[in-house]
């Protein structure tokens, strides 16, 4: 079976008590916005870059809150993945609109806490983290999903 290995950076937007979600058209999951790291490039210029590209707004990368690990299957191939992830800022968006994608493949939309799981938020650890975040709960984030079976929520 071949492999593949992805490094990432992802942003939490949150405003208005809700989060900034991305979708790829025509899938079923959802994840917050960010991207790959290029070789060279630190996290918080991939995210800066990434929000840029994908949203064409300005932002602030703020404050490191942890590492997510996470392994996925596509068509046979396994996908492993490590997101660091940051806090993010901009005046550029509010919660009383969606903001408009700049690549054609994605959209984005605001969603709530409680929904997290209904839009099959991923990597899922990301699901009670963003819960307890919101709740104020402000521990670095480490989570791993690489020892869990793979289902059909992160399989395809």
């Amino acid at each position: 079976m071949q492999n593949a290995f992805h490094h990432l950076a992802r942003g939490i937007f949150i405003c208005d008590n809700k989060v900034l979600v991305a979708q790829a058209k025509g899938h079923a999951n959802t994840f917050l916005p960010g991207g790959h790291i290029e070789f060279g490039e630190s996290a918080k210029d991939a995210l800066k870059r990434e929000i840029e590209e994908e949203l064409g707004i300005n932002c602030i990368v703020g404050r490191f809150l942890g590492l997510i690990e996470h392994k996925w299957e596509k068509n046979g191939v396994l996908h492993c993945e490590i997101n660091q992830v940051f806090e993010v800022k901009s005046s550029e968006l509010n919660s009383n609109s969606n903001p408009i994608a700049i690549e054609s493949h994605l959209e984005f939309f605001w969603s709530n806490a409680s929904d997290l799981d209904h839009i099959n938020l991923q990597p899922y650890p990301f699901r009670n983290l963003i819960k307890n975040y919101l709740n104020g709960k402000d521990d670095v984030w480490w989570e791993s999903s690489l020892n869990a079976d793979i289902d059909d929520s992160n399989r395809s």
